[in-house]
C-alpha cells in the first residue's frame, strides 16, 4: 500500500475521532437536590405531625445492631410493602454504618424529636445508636466503615465522606451538652466511655498522619485498620494523600480547647502541605442542562482562587483522577462520563482553613506558625510539581524491542512455548506490513504509540498467503490470535485490514484482529478495517473472555465488534457506516454478555446500532449515540430467515444513555429487567466475567509496560 494512501485514510479516522468527541454526553448527577428533612433543625418543625411519621419511620428503620443503613430517604412515606421488607430486615448486621453521614445523621434527628416531644422511645432509639457506635471502635481508636458484619474494604479506618469526623464531632457536642443532646438523653455513666472514646479517636487520626520522608502531610481517605498505612477503598479510590478529607480532619484538630504537641505538629505540617500543593489558574467547569451535568471539565482561569485535587499520587504527590478500572489518570477527560461527572475529583475545602489557621496558630502556638497564602502560586505553576506528567513505559522490562524493518513474527518466537510469565515485546513507532500470529499464551505485544506504531496487511479469508502456521490453521486478519493463545495483551497500536480500499472494494470479511484465545485484552488501540468483522475474537464454542478499553474502531462493514462469549469494553469510540456495529454471540450459556460502557457511537451515514441472529445479551451503560445511528433497537438481523431461534429472546439493556435527536422509548433505562436487576455501577469487569477474571488487575500489574 502507497504511504499517502494510509495516510490519508488515517488523517480521515482522526477526522470521525473528532467527531466523535463531538457527540453529546450523557448526563450524570443533579444539581440542586431536594432538602433532606432529617437534616432539619428548625425546633418548630420538630412539633409537628410530619417530623413524627418520620421518626416513627426512622424507628423502624433502626437495625437490631443499634445502627442504620445508609442512602434510603427515610423521610418519604412509606408503603405497607415497604414497611413490611423494612421490618424483615431489622434483625440484618451487615448495612449499618457510618458512611454518608449515616447513623449519625438519624440520631440527630431523634435527639431533635426527643428534646420537642419527651417520647422516650426516640431517646431510647439513640442511646442504642451511642452503642452502636461506642461497640465499632478500635483498639487503636479507629472505625471502620460497616460493622459488627464486614466485607472487602469495610474493615478499613474509615475518614472518606468525612465518617469519623462526623462521629467525633458528635461527641464533642455529647459532652458539651449542646443542643440538642443536653438533658436527660444520655445518662452520667454515658460521659466516661464518650471522653474515653474521643480521646482514643484523636490519638488513631495523628497517628494515620501520612509521613513522607520524615515529615508529616495529611491522610488518605482510610487507612489500614492494622498497620495504619494509607489503604484503597473503591477501584477508583487509590492509596493517596486525600485533600478533602484531611480538610475536615485538621478543622476538628482546630476545634480542640487544649491542644497538645501532637495536636500542634499535625495541624502546622498538614496547612503546609495544604500551602505547598494547592492548584492555581484552573476551576472546574461543570456543563449543565437543567439539572443534568452533561460534562465536568477543568479549564484554565487565571482569576480562580486554588483548588486541590481530591487524590495526590504517594510517589510524585501529584494530582490524579481515576476511572472504575483503577488506573489512575492526569486528565479528566481520560475518564468515561460516568466517573468524570460523578465524583468530586477537585474541591477548595482546605481554603477555608486558611484564615482559621492564622488566628488559631496565633492563640495556640504562634512560634511555630506557618506562612501560608491563598495567593501565592500554586504547585503547577511554581514548578513543583508535573501537573499532568504522562505515565512512562519502562523498556528495561521487555524481554524483546522491535524496530522498523524488523519481523514482529520472529519477536514471538523467541517466547517460551507456554511462558509462565508475561513475555513482553514493545515495537517501536513505524509502518509494518506484516501479519502477527501469536501461537502461545501469555504474550504482551505494545506499541510505542498507538498512533505511530502501525500494523497494516489487505487480506480476506480468500487471499490469505499464510494458511498454516507450526502445522495448524491460520485464520483471516492482521494480528491473528491462535486457539490456545490464552491471556494475551495487546496495546497502543494502529491494526488496520485495508484490503477493501486497496485490492478491490469490497466489505467481505475483513478482521483486524482475529482471536481464538481466551482472556484476550485489546486495549488503547485503533482497530480499523475495510470490512465486515474488524474485532472477531471467537474462541472455541463461544467459550472466551475478552477485554476492551480506550479502542477507536472503525469500519464500514458489519459486525466490527462480534466477540463469541462474555466481552467487556469500555470508553471506546465506535465509527461506522450503513451497517450494524456491535454483534454478539451468547449461545450455551445465559450469562454470556457484551457489555459496552461510558463509549460513544456514530457513523458516516445512518447506522444501525447493532444486531444478532443467536442467542445473545447486550448490556449498553453510560453510552452516547449520535443523530446517525438510526432509532432503533438491536434487534434480530434477518426478516427473511431463522439461522436460530434464540429462545431466551431479546436481551438488549441500557441505562444512562442518550441519543442526539432523541429516541423512540427502546433506550430509556430498563436493568430491573435484566436477569437480578444489577445496578448501574455493579456492572463492572468482574461482574461481566463473574467473578472468574479480573482484567483490570493484570493491567494494573502490567502498567509498567502498558502506560498511556
Amino acid at each position: 500500500m502507497k504511504t499517502q494512501t494510509l495516510g490519508m485514510r488515517m488523517m480521515l479516522m482522526t477526522g470521525a475521532v473528532i467527531g466523535c468527541l463531538a457527540l453529546s454526553l450523557p448526563a450524570f448527577g443533579q444539581g440542586t437536590r431536594k432538602k433532606n428533612l432529617l437534616g432539619e433543625t428548625d425546633e418548630a418543625f420538630f412539633r409537628t405531625e410530619d417530623a413524627r411519621r418520620i421518626g416513627e419511620q426512622v424507628l423502624i428503620y433502626q437495625r437490631c445492631t443499634g445502627g442504620w443503613p445508609k442512602n434510603i430517604d427515610m423521610a418519604r412515606r412509606m408503603t405497607d410493602a415497604e414497611r413490611e421488607q423494612v421490618l424483615k430486615d431489622k434483625e440484618r448486621r451487615d448495612d449499618s454504618t457510618i458512611d454518608n453521614h449515616a447513623t449519625t445523621m438519624q440520631m440527630d434527628f431523634l435527639a431533635r424529636l426527643y428534646q420537642a416531644t419527651g417520647d422516650v422511645r426516640y431517646r431510647d432509639a439513640f442511646r442504642a445508636g451511642v452503642d452502636y457506635l461506642l461497640s465499632g471502635q478500635y483498639e487503636n481508636g479507629g472505625w471502620p466503615q460497616f460493622w459488627p458484619v464486614m466485607r472487602d474494604y469495610q474493615p478499613h479506618i474509615t475518614f472518606n465522606d468525612d465518617a469519623i469526623v462526623n462521629l467525633l464531632e458528635l461527641w464533642q457536642k455529647l459532652m458539651a451538652g449542646e443542643a440538642p443532646y443536653g438533658g436527660d438523653l444520655l445518662n452520667k455513666e454515658y460521659q466516661g466511655k464518650l471522653h474515653d472514646s474521643f480521646e482514643k479517636g484523636i490519638g488513631c487520626i495523628l497517628d494515620c498522619q501520612i509521613k513522607t520522608d520524615g515529615e508529616l502531610t495529611v491522610w488518605c481517605q482510610q487507612h489500614d485498620e492494622h498497620t495504619l498505612e494509607p489503604a484503597s477503598a473503591r477501584a477508583y479510590e487509590l492509596p493517596s494523600y486525600c485533600s478533602q478529607e484531611s480538610a475536615a480532619i485538621v478543622r476538628l484538630l482546630m476545634s480542640l480547647p487544649h491542644p497538645d504537641k501532637r495536636v500542634k505538629r499535625a495541624v502546622h505540617h498538614a496547612m503546609k502541605w495544604f500551602d505547598t500543593y494547592k492548584l492555581t489558574g484552573y476551576r472546574v467547569e461543570r456543563i449543565r442542562e437543567g439539572r443534568r451535568v452533561l460534562d465536568t471539565r477543568l479549564v484554565k482561569d487565571s482569576l480562580a482562587g486554588p483548588i486541590w485535587a481530591r487524590f495526590y499520587d504517594l510517589k510524585y504527590c501529584e494530582p490524579y483522577v481515576c476511572d472504575r478500572d483503577g488506573i489512575p489518570r492526569r486528565h479528566l477527560e481520560y475518564l468515561g462520563p460516568e466517573r468524570r461527572n460523578g465524583y468530586s475529583w477537585y474541591n477548595s475545602r482546605p481554603a477555608e482553613l486558611f484564615e482559621l489557621y492564622d488566628k488559631w496558630a496565633d492563640r495556640y502556638d504562634k512560634a511555630h506558625k506557618v506562612q501560608v497564602s491563598l495567593k501565592t502560586k500554586g504547585a503547577n505553576e511554581n514548578g513543583t510539581i508535573d501537573m499532568f506528567r504522562r505515565p512512562e513505559v519502562d523498556r528495561s522490562a521487555f524481554d524483546v524491542i522491535v524496530k522498523p524493518g524488523d519481523s514482529i513474527q520472529l519477536a514471538i518466537e523467541k517466547a517460551p512455548e507456554k511462558p509462565e510469565t508475561p513475555f513482553k515485546i514493545l515495537v517501536l513507532n513505524g509502518t509494518y506490513n506484516q501479519k502477527v500470529i501469536i501461537d502461545r499464551p501469555n504474550i504482551v505485544l505494545v506499541g510505542e504509540n498507538r498512533d505511530s506504531t502501525v500494523l497494516v496487511l489487505a487480506e480476506t479469508a480468500k487471499t490469505r498467503k499464510i494458511t498454516e502456521y507450526h502445522g495448524k490453521p491460520v485464520g483471516n486478519g492482521v494480528i491473528v490470535l491462535q486457539e490456545g493463545a490464552d491471556d494475551c495483551v495487546i496495546s497502543g497500536m494502529t491494526v488496520y485490514n485495508n484490503y477493501g480500499t486497496t485490492l478491490e472494494k469490497t466489505t467481505t470479511h475483513q478482521m483486524a484482529i482475529y482471536g481464538r484465545g481466551t482472556r484476550t485484552i485489546v486495549i488503547n488501540c485503533n482497530v480499523w478495517a475495510d470490512g465486515n468483522d474488524a474485532l472477531s475474537l471467537w474462541a472455541p464454542e463461544s467459550g472466551g473472555m475478552y477485554y476492551h478499553a480506550d479502542l477507536y474502531l472503525c469500519c464500514p462493514g458489519v459486525d466490527f465488534l462480534c466477540p463469541r462469549g462474555w466481552c467487556y469494553a469500555t470508553r471506546c469510540r465506535f465509527y461506522g457506516d450503513s451497517r450494524a456495529m456491535i454483534w454478539h454471540d451468547g449461545r450455551g450459556d445465559k450469562s454470556k454478555k457484551l457489555v459496552i460502557t461510558n463509549s460513544s457511537f456514530d457513523a458516516k451515514s445512518p447506522t444501525a446500532l447493532g444486531r444478532y441472529h443467536h442467542d445473545s445479551q447486550f448490556f449498553l451503560i453510560n453510552c452516547t449515540l449520535s443523530k446517525n445511528v438510526l432509532n432503533e433497537n438491536i434487534g434480530y438481523a434477518y426478516s427473511d430467515k431463522v439461522l436460530d431461534p434464540c429462545p431466551w429472546g431479546q436481551r438488549t439493556y441500557y441505562s444512562n444513555c442518550t441519543r442526539e435527536g432523541g429516541h423512540s422509548g427502546w433506550l430509556d433505562d430498563n436493568l430491573d429487567k435484566a436477569e437480578g436487576a444489577p445496578a448501574f455501577y455493579g456492572i463492572t469487569a468482574k461482574w461481566t466475567f463473574g467473578g472468574k477474571w479480573d482484567p483490570e488487575k493484570r493491567i494494573r500489574d502490567l502498567w509498567n509496560v502498558l502506560a498511556y
